[in-house]
């Protein structure tokens, strides 16, 4: 049973409800062990991505199916969400990125596996830092050590704390 994590945002609509339907979703598929969930973190869009000020978190738990099906799963999530299937730099009501699937290396035309840009993304490493302490497979860093190397220093703002293992944030109509 492999772990896993997604980062996962949202920059149009109510942004938070929209990564808690996303996240709600994913634990209806079968296949899906404990979770935790990061704070979320309201970030201005980077790499040209069009729209308003992303809310991004991390989710991370243990999946006991492939990750085919998690990656498939994840990509439902972000049609039902309204998300285009091919985004470019189009804002987004949900987008999931795996980040990595236990230790499986992959790079082709459908995923690279640890996700590339980890490294560099200040709004994935500190959500990601929020509920994973290790080493992130195949980049041989803690979230943390990455973190204090990020050439990304873009804002990044608290909206709300890390939820309990296996619980959710409060939703509002206005995030």
């Amino acid at each position: 049973m492999p772990e896993f994590a997604l980062g996962m945002g949202s920059n149009l609509g109510n942004r938070k409800k929209n990564l808690v339907e996303g996240i709600r979703y994913l634990l209806t598929r079968s296949c899906m062990g404990m979770f935790r969930l990061s704070g979320v973190y309201e970030t201005t869009p980077a790499e040209g991505v069009e729209g308003g000020d992303f809310l991004n978190c991390v989710f991370a738990g243990k999946f006991y199916g492939s990750v085919a099906e998690l990656q498939k799963n994840c990509k439902e999530a972000e049609v039902l969400l309204g998300s285009r299937v091919r985004k470019d730099n189009s804002a987004r009501t949900l987008d999931i990125d795996l980040l990595f699937f236990g230790d499986v290396k992959r790079n082709d035309e459908e995923l690279t596996l640890p996700h590339p840009g980890i490294q560099r993304r200040r709004f994935v490493l500190k959500p990601l830092s929020d509920v994973w302490s290790g080493e992130i497979p195949g980049l041989k860093s803690t979230p943390e050590e990455l973190l204090k190397n990020c050439s990304d220093k873009s804002g990044i703002r608290s909206i709300c704390e890390m939820p309990s293992e296996g619980c959710f944030w409060e939703v509002t109509t206005e995030t």
